[in-house]
């Protein structure tokens, strides 16, 4: 299993665990509702691994619920096809991604299209206990999402300023420590 525990009910998986070349994925389990929500979705280069390690975490039950993409650039989106295909989680993007992500191509670079259920056009979307956040630093549609006191921010590998109490920034290559 390709996993890292950042703090209670909140992992890395896949990606850089596995392959310095790849890309996060991280992934949320909401005790009180039973079910996970996994960030990302890597490159999609060592997929196998990262679908092993979420048949794994849930026993063999499929409680991937959501599927959140931070933007629709391939270290991000390249993984989401073979995750649907598995799991038919909802998926969520933000415009104008979710339309690249549906097309399978984001500047100049094609991966295979998914269909996206859930399309965010306002500036910010809550989500449970979580908070999608448009910032359009990699591309129109790329948000921030935050949970708890972590932010997770995809290609987005600077951010500043950083609201208060956050205690990890978690973006496609490491989660490191806020403020």
């Amino acid at each position: 299993m390709s996993m890292a525990r950042i703090v209670r009910n909140v992992y890395i998986i896949g990606g850089r665990l596995i392959d310095r070349t790849d890309t996060n994925a991280y992934l949320i389990y909401n005790e009180s509702k039973d079910y996970y929500l996994l960030i990302d979705s890597t490159t999609g280069k060592n997929i196998d691994y990262l679908l092993d390690s979420l048949l794994e975490i849930m026993r063999g039950e499929n409680k991937l619920k959501y599927v959140i993409l931070t933007s629709c650039k391939i270290e991000n989106s390249g993984g989401l096809n073979a995750i649907y295909e598995v799991f038919k989680p909802i998926t969520i993007a933000h415009v104008p991604d979710s339309r690249m992500i549906r097309t399978g191509e984001c500047e100049n670079k094609r991966y295979l299209p998914t269909p996206i259920s859930l399309e965010i056009k306002d500036y910010t979307y809550s989500l449970d206990d979580i908070i999608i956040i448009l910032n359009k630093t990699v591309s129109k549609g790329s948000v921030l999402i935050r949970y708890k006191n972590i932010i997770f921010s995809g290609s987005n590998t600077k951010i500043s300023p950083l609201p208060p109490n956050i205690k990890y920034i978690c973006d496609i290559n490491e989660c490191r420590m806020g403020n």
